[in-house]
């Protein structure tokens, strides 16, 4: 929508990235000063849902500076909600399984990732094929598929079929950000249930295996016969010697 090549995309990006970069360090600084960290995603997770009412407003004339705006907002709901969520899995298990519980996340969390871009992507691409099929066919010698119109092409084509096919685009694009909206508040349900536990400051060290506690048992315990053993040999010599002699007739 905006004529923008795959450099120049890259850099409408720097808004989202900076503020995630800051959100997540100040969310850091402060969980780490007060102990307390279940606020943080909750209103992270708010922010990406009104990002996504915003970017659901987005047409084809929307100056670039407020596209800007709206992907910096959905980067301070994602660096207040992204770290915080793994510190909290972190926190909530014994040292033990504090691994597994990280990595069990980041799994999922990847799952849920590559799930919701195929869903979204194919929502996308289907709208967008209905729309190019409703509106092509008025304008004279505009044709190909969807997969074709490349910034470089669309912006070569005559303004009526230029302008058909990003308002497709648009059209086709922004009712996706709108679904995700409830499923953004649901997480925001299930994240005001989380219980806040003591932020641990220390690591609690895990408990010796019952093996290492058995051989430290029998070790104890053969330590303390050999030294009542010592004990009641020093006690027997002293009393042979006090035994009184009796000189022989």
């Amino acid at each position: 929508m905006t004529g923008a090549n795959a450099t120049e995309a890259g850099f409408l990006m720097i808004p989202m990235m900076a503020a995630l970069l800051v959100s997540s360090i100040v969310s850091g600084q402060l969980v780490t000063k007060t102990g307390r960290y279940k606020l943080f995603p909750i209103a992270g997770t708010i922010l990406v849902a009104v990002a996504l009412v915003l970017l659901s407003t987005m047409t084809p004339t929307l100056p670039i500076w407020v596209l800007c705006s709206y992907l910096a907002v959905m980067g301070l709901g994602l660096g207040l909600s992204m770290q915080i969520l793994i510190l909290i899995v972190q926190n909530s298990f014994p040292n033990s399984q504090v691994g597994t519980a990280t990595a069990s996340n980041n799994y999922f969390r990847q799952i849920g990732a590559s799930l919701g871009a195929a869903v979204v992507g194919s929502l996308f691409v289907s709208r967008l094929g209905d729309l190019l099929a409703e509106r092509m066919p008025a304008v004279a010698g505009a044709g190909g598929a969807s997969n074709s119109f490349t910034p470089g092409v669309v912006r070569d084509l005559p303004e009526a079929a230029r302008s058909i096919i990003v308002g497709a685009y648009n059209d086709a694009l922004t009712p996706v950000f709108l679904y995700l909206v409830p499923l953004i508040l649901v997480a925001v349900v299930l994240l005001c249930l989380v219980k806040e536990k003591p932020l641990a400051t220390t690591i609690e060290h895990d408990n010796v295996p019952d093996t290492l506690e058995t051989d430290g048992l029998i070790h104890l315990q053969a330590q303390t016969a050999d030294a009542r053993a010592a004990t009641d040999d020093g006690a027997s010599a002293p009393a042979a010697s006090a035994r009184p002699f009796a000189p022989r007739s």
